[in-house]
């Protein structure tokens, strides 16, 4: 006869499960690529961890809770603030819920 887990690991496992779901990479596109660079570093100056792929492509990747998503907004709605001209679309910014990310 198997044990049943324990209300703790139940909880554990689950809220586990649902953190996932904001982990990972974020894509970016500017429609300047000029831009790239900057925007790169205006991240990483703010502690997020950006990786350039193809010109005017940014992977941003998120930590493992909801807030990592509302904290890149933020700094993106700062972005528009500095580099009105520099427009930039989040490109997968969908959770499960079909919820978006607010593109700067």
């Amino acid at each position: 006869m198997s044990e049943s887990p324990s209300p703790e690991r139940v909880t554990e496992v689950a809220s586990l499960r649902w953190e996932t779901r904001w982990h990972g990479p974020m894509q970016l596109r500017l429609s300047d690529p000029s831009y790239a660079d900057r925007l790169a570093t205006f991240l990483r100056s703010l502690g997020q961890t950006v990786i350039a792929g193809e010109p005017g492509r940014l992977e941003v990747m998120l930590g493992p809770t909801p807030s990592s998503r509302d904290e890149l907004a933020i700094y993106l709605r700062v972005w528009t603030v500095l580099y009105p001209d520099a427009d930039v679309q989040v490109e997968n910014g969908e959770d499960d819920d079909g919820d978006e990310v607010p593109a700067a």
